[in-house]
């Protein structure tokens, strides 16, 4: 869980909590982009990936 996600996003959001970024938040990528909730994986992805894996595995048990 330390890798970050494969659908990441590399580029700063253009808004923060509904106002547009400015030039200066954007020049700033550290303290303003939101990383957390899109570069960071988290449970809901290690379930995510449980469920693909018992899918797969039913999947090929009933060929």
């Amino acid at each position: 869980m330390s890798e970050l996600r494969k659908d990441a996003h590399t580029s700063v959001h253009t808004t923060r909590q509904g106002a547009v970024m400015t030039a200066e938040q954007k020049a700033n990528p550290a303290a303003y982009a939101d990383c957390i909730h899109w570069c960071l994986p988290g449970l809901p992805d290690v379930w995510n990936q449980i469920l693909h894996a018992s899918i797969l595995s039913a999947g090929s048990r009933t060929h």
